[in-house]
Order: structure tokens, then sequence, then C-alpha cells
């Protein structure tokens, strides 16, 4: 369209201004404000009202609940108890004192202080409520303490007061005389109320009424429990981060919304928090700007505001009252009218759109038209050109724009749609250059990339017409002709990039230029290609005629391809390196686990390979394997699960793994045996010279201790032979094992000392006293690690476990381990070291691995199964595992069988390992097909000669198991 006819247009901002120019949107924000601004300071007048009625229903509760200890006080008063302790008074006052005392839960006990230092104390007790200086009996509802002439007892009662038990105290100390309530009630004519503070038996927050009776001059009271003010305060309607606190004059807290956060520990008892301890930031904050303050306070705090009051309670002028409210929750209402303010401010809008909509009906519809264009590019659908035309400059102006966008994004599509299926690097580049040539109609076009010595070295040449040089092995040399080259080679020179090596030979000059129109001169166009931190991964040579490389559109695209292209190029880099990290990673576990122990060896090394070299014969058979073939996808698969198929054994621990001798944990235990048998031996010589010493005949005893030393040496020898685990445990080597245990040694030290808290807590909390007789061998409790549940051991488990699980986690008992049957695990050791598979399932399950690595955790977890379903860690039958789980089954079991590195068993020749596979395909543990082609195929030999000594490569007939 000229430009003429687009200058004559009027704006569409002209119709749309002129229409709702200050037509509602100022009468409805003035509304809006005014009904805020009112209704914000009627809710804070509200609030300031509602903090003053809290405040005074608190004084009126500590006012009632005093009046209601004084009640109880007087009753006592009345009670011939003030005169004197007398047993039998005592029993028929004990129903009146325990119905006030069940009157109200705050009450914890009764009391009656006399002069001399005698005292009556009657206490409820709570459900487990224990005592520090005695033992409570069972069922015991009530105590009764009574001091009379210093003599303490102490009487137990049930719920019906029946009494259990009365037992005298000697030790019982309490010097009522000397406590605060005593003192200040003597001095008062008044009911005194002592400070709040901690008692000491039950450990929650309290205070003491006491009032003197002066007639026959004693001390009565109570002890009152304050839990009820922190329930009152949080019975009281909030908001969610509202705050309510009593403290005292020093700072402590008293009462709090929440009672959990009252106390805090010091030592094994509690004690009354300082508002500064409270881990309430807003708390501490108010206390250091207002702590001398009373009345009604607002501040800002961490960019919120905040409304309360401060308030002395009348009733006991030693506490505050704090409240706290944010003012954003006080004024949730406010917030919601002025969002319906704005809501029928835009319901008003809306009533007048018909008018607007019949006003502008005519001007929006090549609108609405180039928003079906728009539709359509959104769609990705170009087939159509756009024709919208209209009488306002801006909409026009769009449909020209959009008419431009659109056939670039149609251009950059096929692009993308290009690039996007490359998955080889050298292919990329070839389409690269490819879309380059036709999208900018160039004569051709060059990408030189840097390599590791940043080095610019020529990756592909793409021309047209000059098929005979594009594998040419050209330098360039490029020289600065335009502004695009002088910034590509100023890039080249900051970044350090070598460039001294390109050359422009001749006779390619003069090829190019001969498929050039007369008159048109050669112009070379370098384009960076940046990744997204501006490092340069090379360079795009776009080669073409001055006259088109003029064009700013022209150039402006050919920009932009070099952008996309790089990004793609460092899509596909980035790709290679995360691989190679991956790859290195998982060497790097693989390693760690085989350094982690002799006794692993090179084995997550070797398995891996002889995996892959069964795999690798599979493709290649035609027989039962004809069906078989693994893509690059799947070949990728089966490498990282061989690779990782052992990394639970991470999480195994190392003297379980290394486990040589039956006694072991962390050290041999045999040496502790051994030291028990000395001891026993020392006591056989020192028992010979006290018997001499007492007359007895020299010969003999000497005898009878040589005879013992001989037994003690052979028995010692039986033991240690047991540890070794070299043979099997019969019954009668059982026995023996026991008979020997049954000697005794002296112990007179505590073996509870010098052990850590782990230690303590399996030994018996019952004290023995020393010196006890110890058997030589035992089985004890501290022995027996408690088991956790896991994921191993729990029957609904995620992942399919089913493995027979060990009542203890550990059983370290010395009987218990010297009669392992066979080798020196124990049931517990060797579910441990099961355990491995399903630790290398559970973490590989974790892991994000993409949809084609999917079966890497049940390829590498399955390489304990059974064919038979009788393995582990899962249990599951041949049909179950994938093939190549069933091939890393084979190569684990040879590896581990032909393994020389192994310093816990000797290593096996080919022919003896062959053999005991083929026992295992008998016993339908492996498969018999893919060992027929493990033999068949040869790759156990080839694997042998690679891996295996000379001396394990024996004669071997494979025709007799095939």
């Amino acid at each position: 369209m000229p430009t003429e006819q687009i200058k004559n247009r009027f704006s569409l901002h002209f119709y749309i201004t002129t229409l709702f120019s200050v037509l509602i949107l100022l009468c409805g924000l003035l509304i809006g404000w005014y009904s805020y601004t009112q209704l914000t300071q009627s809710i804070l007048n509200s609030g300031k009202r509602i903090f003053t009625q809290t405040s005074l229903q608190v004084e009126n509760k500590i006012y009632h609940e005093a009046e209601h200890v004084i009640t109880i006080l007087n009753i006592m008063a009345s009670t011939p108890l003030t005169k004197g302790i007398d047993t039998k008074e005592i029993e028929s006052i004990l129903p009146i004192l325990k119905a006030s005392i069940d009157a109200t839960k705050h009450i914890d006990s009764l009391f009656i202080a006399y002069p001399k230092n005698d005292f009556f104390l009657f206490t409820k007790l709570l459900p487990g409520q224990s005592f520090y200086h005695f033992n409570v009996p069972a069922q015991s509802h009530y105590i009764m303490t009574v001091s009379n002439s210093g003599k303490v007892s102490h009487s137990f009662y049930n719920q019906a007061l029946q009494l259990i038990l009365k037992e005298n105290d000697p030790d019982y100390k309490f010097n009522t005389i000397a406590r605060p309530w005593y003192k200040q009630a003597k001095e008062s004519s008044e009911m005194i109320i002592t400070k709040p503070y901690i008692f000491y038996e039950r450990q929650e927050l309290g205070t003491t009424m006491a009032k003197f009776d002066p007639k026959n001059n004693v001390v009565i009271g109570a002890d009152y429990i304050l839990n009820d003010l922190s329930e009152l305060l949080n019975s009281f309607d909030s908001y969610p981060n509202s705050e309510r606190i009593i403290i005292n004059q020093l700072g402590k807290v008293i009462a709090y919304q929440d009672p959990l956060e009252l106390l805090s520990k010091q030592g094994k008892f509690d004690r009354l928090k300082l508002i500064s301890e409270m881990q309430h930031p807003i708390l501490q904050y108010m206390f250091s700007q207002y702590k001398n303050k009373t009345g009604d306070i607002q501040f800002n705090y961490a960019g919120q505001q905040w409304l309360g009051k401060i308030s002395t309670l009348q009733k006991n002028n030693s506490l505050t009252l704090v409240q706290l409210v944010p003012v954003d929750e006080l004024l949730v209402d406010a917030y919601r009218l002025r969002s319906d303010l704005v809501l029928i401010t835009l319901f008003i809008i809306l009533l007048t759109l018909p008018i607007a909509w019949l006003f502008s009906k005519r001007l929006t519809s090549p609108i609405s038209k180039l928003t079906l264009e728009l539709q359509h590019i959104k769609e990705f659908n170009f087939s159509r050109p756009i024709n919208t035309r209209s009488a306002i400059k801006e909409i026009n102006e769009l449909m020209v724009v959009t008419s431009g966008m659109k056939e670039t994004i149609n251009h950059f599509q096929d692009l993308s749609s290009s690039l996007v299926g490359k998955q080889s690097f050298q292919e990329l580049l070839q389409k690269i250059t490819l879309e380059t040539n036709k999208l900018s109609h160039s004569l051709g076009s060059m990408i030189f990339l840097t390599d590791k010595y940043k080095q610019l070295n020529i990756a592909i040449t793409q021309f047209q017409s000059l098929t005979e040089l594009q594998n040419e092995n050209i330098k360039i040399k490029l020289k600065a002709q335009s502004l695009n080259e002088a910034d590509t080679l100023k890039l080249i020179a900051e970044q350090k990039i070598k460039a001294t090596s390109l050359a422009l030979p001749k006779q390619f000059e003069i090829l190019i230029k001969e498929h050039l129109p007369e008159n048109k001169s050669l112009t070379w166009q370098l384009l960076p290609l940046l990744n997204r931190s501006g490092k340069l991964l090379g360079v795009l040579a776009v080669i073409n005629n001055t006259q088109k490389l003029n064009l700013q559109g022209t150039q402006s695209f050919i920009r932009a391809i070099a952008h996309f292209s790089a990004l793609a190029l460092e899509g596909q880099i980035l790709l290679s390196e995360q691989k190679n990290l991956l790859e290195s990673f998982i060497q790097l576990i693989a390693d760690a686990i085989d350094r982690k122990s002799p006794y692993t060896g090179s084995h997550c090394t070797r398995v891996p390979e002889l995996t892959k070299m069964l795999c690798q014969a599979a493709c290649e058979q035609q027989d039962d394997f004809k069906e078989f073939n693994l893509n690059q996808e799947q070949w990728e698969e089966l490498h990282i699960a061989a690779w990782l198929h052992d990394c639970g054994k991470i999480v195994t621990p190392e003297y379980v793994i290394d486990k040589a001798t039956k006694l072991e944990t962390i050290y041999n235990r045999i040496h502790e045996l051994r030291m028990r048998f000395e001891l026993i031996k020392e006591h056989a010589h020192s028992d010979y010279w006290k018997a001499v010493s007492e007359g007895g005949n020299k010969n003999i005893l000497a005898g009878l201790r040589d005879q013992l030393l001989t037994t003690l040496d052979q028995e010692f020898s039986f033991v240690a032979e047991c540890n070794i685990g070299g043979e099997y445990m019969s019954d009668e080597k059982i026995t023996l094992l026991n008979k020997i245990a049954k000697r005794t040694w002296s112990r007179t030290l505590d073996n509870q000392l010098g052990i850590s808290l782990q230690e303590k807590k399996q030994h018996s909390e019952q004290k023995i006293s020393l010196p006890v007789q110890e058997p030589l061998l035992a089985n004890k409790k501290e022995h027996l690690i408690k088991r956790e549940q896991t994921e191993l051991t729990d029957p609904g488990n995620d992942w399919g476990f089913n493995m027979e699980t060990p009542e203890h986690r550990f059983n370290k008992g010395e009987l218990y381990n010297l009669g392992i049957k066979r080798g020196t695990l124990s049931a517990e050791e060797r579910f441990i070291i099961n355990g491995h598979s399903a630790h290398s399932i559970v973490m590989l399950s974790k892991l994000p691995f993409p949809d084609h690595l999917k079966n890497v955790a049940l390829i590498a977890g399955g390489h304990h199964e059974k064919m038979d379903g009788s393995g582990y860690p899962r249990a599951i039958a041949a049909e179950e595992l994938p093939i190549t789980a069933r091939m890393l089954v084979i190569a684990d079991i040879f590896e581990a069988l032909t393994a020389s590195d192994r310093p816990y068993k000797k290593r096996k020749t080919l022919s003896q390992s062959i053999k005991i596979m083929d026992f295992m395909v008998k016993d339908n543990h492996i498969d018999p097909a893919i060992f027929k082609l493990f033999l068949s195929s040869g790759v156990y030999l080839q694997y042998a000669k690679k891996y295996l000594l000379a001396d394990q490569i024996d004669e071997l007939d494979i025709s007799i198991y095939l």
C-alpha cells in the first residue's frame, strides 16, 4: 500500500479516546477510595476495642480463679488440721481436700506449714507423673506427705481414697520456713500470690497462693497451675499471624497462645523463657521498642504494618498483656470491599460496551480479520496470504508487519524443522550450510569451528555449483571487507582465536568468480557463531555478490540464520559433553566401588565388557537369538546398567564385605576371647599358689593346674579354628562350643564405662554389683542391633523386593557367630551383602533417566536373580527379566569365579568355572540358551585370553556342555 494512503488514515486511538475519556473510571475510583478509607478506619477502631475487651476478660479470669482458691483455703482454715497434725483428723478431712482439689484442674496441691518446719501436703497426681526423690506405686492418684517432728512419711491413695502404701522417708528435706511464700504470707494479712515459677515435680508453670492464719500460727496454701492463661489466650478469636502474650516485669513469658513455647530446657529441668528467647522476631522487636510503654501502639516491622495494645493487668500489676495483629489481616474486609468496587466498576463498563460496540464495529472489523490471520500464524498455517485492509493507519501498518513476520516465521520453521531432526554432528553442519545457501540465495557457505587449542579449522564447505571443492581441504584467510567481517575478526582477536593459518588459494577465488555474472565482485560475509554465553564456537562464511549482500534485509536474515545455527551447534556440543560427563561419573562410581574393598577387585570394570561381548555375539547369531538386536539407545542402556550394576555396594558396610572371620566386626574379636582365656589361665596359677599357701599338696595342685592350662589351650585353639570359618560346623562342634562357653571369668570393672550413647542403650538398665562372673562365650542383649524398617524390608515396597529378612539388623553374639555353619557371614550380614542389588535398584530408580534408559535399574538390579525365581532381591523368574539382564547374570558369575585378585578365595581355572556354571544351568539358576551362546560363540575364551592368568586357561571340551 502507498505511504500517502497510510498517512491519510485516522488513528484508532482517536476513536477509543473520545468514547471512553473520563466516562466511568474517575467516578468508580472516587467512590471506591472514599468507601475504602471509611471502612479501614472503622475496622481499626473496632480492633482497638477488641484489644480492650480481651484485657478485661484476662483480668476477670485471674480474679475469679483467685477467689476460688481463697474459698478453698478458707475451707482448709476451718479444719482441725490448722491446730496440728493428728492422724485421725487427717483421715476424716481427706474427702474434703479431695473434693476441693478435684473441683479445679489447675490446683496441683494443698498444704499447711507449721511453725517448727512441720507441714502437711496433699498432692494430686497426673497420669504417668513421677517424682525425683521417691517412687510412686501404680494406681496412685493422691499423695499425702506429712512432716511431724522431723519425721516424714508419704501415703499413697487410689482414686477412691483407699490407702495403697505408706512409707517413711528419712531423706526427704523440705524447709517450709525458708520458702518465699511462707515469708510473704507471714508478713501479709491478705492472701499472697508468688511470682510465677516452674514447679519442681510437675515441671509446669504455676504460682503459689497462701495466707497466714494468725490464730493458729500456720500458713495455708495451694499450688496453682497457670497453663489456663495460655488456653484462655488461645481461645480468643484471632487472625492467622496475630500474637497474644503475658509477661512479667522481668520480661519472662507467663502465658502465650501456644503453650508449647512457654518453657525452655535448663539442664534436665524447665525454666520460663524470656521474651527475647521466643522464636518470634515480631515479639522481640516489640519488646525492645515498647518495653516500658502501655496503651495502643502501631508500627512497621519488616515492611508490614502492625496494630497492637500493651495493657497492665489491674488485678496483678506485675503482669503485662501484649496483643498484636498485622494490619493486612485486620483489613481483609476492606480489601474485599475494594475488590468488589473494582468489579462493580467493571460491570458498569460492561453495560456501556454495547454503545461502544455499535460505534466501533465498523472500525474494528479489520482487526478481527487480522486476528484470524494471526491465529493462522499461531497454528503455523502459512498457506494463505494476508489481504486485510483498514482505514486506520495503525491497523494497516500492523498488517504489513504481520505479513513480513509470517514470511520470516515460515522460513525459520523450515530451517528449525530441518536442523532439529539431525542427530549426528556432521549431518547438522551439512544441513546448516545447505539451508544458508537456500534461504540467503548465496553462492556458497563454509563453517569454521574452534578446537580445544582455539584454532579455527574448516569444518565443511557447501557451494551450489562448485561440487568439486566441497570436500577439498581449503584454508581461507578472510580479509575485512565489510562491517560484519571486521566485527568477526575483532571477536576472533578478543577471544584469542588463532586465525593466522587461514589462506585463500588463488585458484579457488578464480573458480568462484567464474560463476558470477559479469562486472560483479565477490564478497565474503563472516558471521560469528556464538553460544549463549557469548563464547565463539566458530565462523559462518557466506559467499555472495556485493549487490545481494548490501540489502539490509538479506544481511539481517543471514545474521538470524547464524544465530539459530549457533544454538543448534551448541545443543549438539552440549549433548556430547553431557554424555561424556555422565560416562565419567559412571566410571568414577564403578572405580570407587572396585577400590572400596580388595574383595571386589576390578569387578565393575570387567563385567560390562563381558556383558557387551555376550550381547554382541547374540546380535550376530542366527539361531536362538535371530530376533535379538540392540539399537544405539539400547546399547547405551546396557552400558550404563552393566557399569552401575553394583552401585548399591556404596552403602554396604566395608567390614561386612571384608569379613574374613566369624567374630570380625570392625576388628577381629578373637583377641578379646584370647584375653579371657589368658585371664582364666592366670587365675589357675593364682588358685594354685593360694592352695599351696593354705597347706595343699604341691604336686597334686601342680598337676591339676597344668591339666587345666592344657585344656584351656586346647579349647582356645578350637575356638580360634571355628572362627576361621573354613570348615562346616557340625552339631558336635557347636555342642563343644556351648560347653566351653560355660566357663566363667570374673569381671570387676563396669562394662558401661567409656562406651558410646548408642551402646549404652543396648545394655540392660539394671545395675549389676561387681565383681560378676561372666561366661567365657556369650550371646548378650547388647549384641543385638535393632532393625529399622526400610525399603528393603517393607513388605509393600514399591520395588517388589522379596527377601527373607532377619529379625535384627546385626547380631554380634559370640556363640551365635562362632556357630555359623558355613563361611563367616551371619544371616544378618548375608542379608546386608545381598541387599546391595536392592540398593542398586533404589538408587538407579531415583535417577531421572529418559525413556530409552528406563530399564537401567531393572537390568542392573537383576544380576542376582535366578531363572526359577529363587534369586534376590525380587525373586522374579526368567520371563520377567530382559535378555540383557540374564546376560549380565552370566557375566557377573563368570567374572567372580575366574577373578584372580580376590583375597578371600583361590582363583578357579576355566574348566572349573564352566563346570560350576553348568551345575547352575541344571539347577535352573542361569539361562541355558545364553550359557550355550556363551560357549559356542567363544566369548568365554575371548574374555579369558584378555583377563585370566595363563595358568587358569586349561584344556576345556565345551562339547560336553553343548
